[in-house]
């Protein structure tokens, strides 16, 4: 059996805290951790918990490294488990820093690919087909990648944001014969992953202007 003889607030961060045991320093652990396992002086630890609370307050350090991670920008479900495979963790730590941030609300694969969507349109002129490719390497599911294609809830439309990005590369281009252009034109497209029928309707367009 261990007793808690000590619980300190840790000096650079006064919301995790220096849990000693026996009057050593045993392990750092972040409030949630010291509310739910009720970390206080005097209280006695069975070995077996004692396993489980080191196992969770390991935990609980990542999550504080995953704040800093999502303070960036919002990240998939995917990503978060690519990201502690890279660093070679235990698909048990994997599994439960993952189910923590689920509950904590950080882990949506939906309000993540409304955001990415959103974000790859607006910055990038980016289309839907090249948006679903990302998506999917994101790893999204397929009904939550068209739920969230289909509902398109940004003002601007696919026409708008297609020629948002022509616009750039015609001053470029304006001396190029018509041809040339228009080949250009739908080789640029292509690759901003826009559809073959939002591409040739704005090329057609351009023609009878011309």
């Amino acid at each position: 059996m261990s007793k808690v003889t000590e619980v300190a607030p840790q000096k650079k961060n006064p919301l995790r805290f220096n849990i000693f045991l026996d009057g050593e320093f045993a392990f750092g652990a972040d409030e949630d951790l010291v509310v739910n396992r009720r970390l206080v002086v005097g209280k006695i630890i069975d070995p077996r918990d004692l396993d489980k609370i080191l196992f969770e307050a390991e935990v609980g350090k990542l999550i504080e490294k995953m704040y800093r991670w999502f303070g960036l920008r919002q990240h998939s479900e995917k990503e978060v488990r690519d990201y502690f495979r890279r660093k070679t963790f235990s698909q048990l730590v994997i599994d439960a820093v993952v189910d923590v941030l689920k509950k904590k609300g950080m882990i949506d694969d939906l309000i993540f690919a409304k955001a990415w969507t959103e974000a790859r349109r607006r910055s990038k002129q980016k289309g839907i087909r090249a948006i679903k490719a990302e998506l999917f390497q994101k790893g999204i599911a397929k009904e939550i990648i068209e739920e969230v294609v289909s509902s398109r809830s940004s003002a601007v439309s696919e026409e708008d944001l297609a020629k948002l990005a022509l616009e750039k590369k015609m001053r470029t281009w304006r001396n190029l014969d018509p041809q040339k252009f228009k080949q250009k034109a739908y080789e640029f497209l292509m690759r901003k992953g826009f559809e073959y029928e939002v591409i040739k309707g704005i090329i057609e367009k351009l023609g009878k202007k011309e």
